[in-house]
């Protein structure tokens, strides 16, 4: 496996990474509240936009395959869903130098899970992260934290490339359902 990083994607790249996201993000379809997926518009959109830094992990062995892909960006603004000033009021310093960190998404198709491709791309998201130092926040659903406990993976898989990382939950949204009987 081999990983770049690009400030843009464009052309040829876009539909197999789009694929690759499509596939890594389906099991959210149906066990989480609010939509995981970007439209392949949205996505194209995302990829080619310089404030972020997709970084790609390709299968050398198969015809450098794409078989992963996370986001990163220091510019808070590019993610309409991620407010700025919640980072900037509880990291003023980092803020203001440029060192709040944003994971988009981290997918890894399905075919390579297990293969070392989510180390790949950890490694790389802490190897620009660790030059500075600096807080990375992202997003986790309820089911991948309860099914995966992706948090403490993350974390130790973070803590190989970047001893003395420390996480904790910063905010939570909840999704609540009030069912009404059926009248008789």
């Amino acid at each position: 496996m081999e990983l770049a990083t690009h400030k843009v994607i464009e052309g040829d790249l876009v539909d197999p990474l789009y694929e690759l996201y499509e596939r890594a993000f389906d099991p959210l379809r149906w066990a989480a509240a609010a939509p995981h997926t970007m439209t392949r518009e949205h996505f194209a959109e995302l990829l080619a936009d310089k404030r972020v830094v997709k970084h790609v992990v390709f299968d050398i062995q198969r015809d450098n395959r794409p078989c992963g892909i996370a986001t990163l960006t220091n510019d808070l603004s590019s993610y309409e869903y991620v407010s700025p000033d919640y980072f900037a009021h509880r990291w003023p310093e980092e803020f203001a130098q440029g060192r709040v960190w944003y994971v988009g998404f981290l997918a890894v198709d399905p075919d390579y899970q297990g293969t070392g491709a989510v180390a790949h791309l950890v490694g790389s998201i802490c190897q620009v992260v660790s030059e500075t130092g600096g807080v990375v926040g992202l997003d986790i659903c309820g089911f991948n934290e309860e099914s995966m406990r992706l948090p403490a993976a993350l974390l130790r898989l973070g803590r190989t490339f970047s001893p003395g990382v420390t996480h904790r939950r910063i905010d939570t949204q909840s999704y609540w359902a009030y069912e009404f009987p059926t009248p008789a």
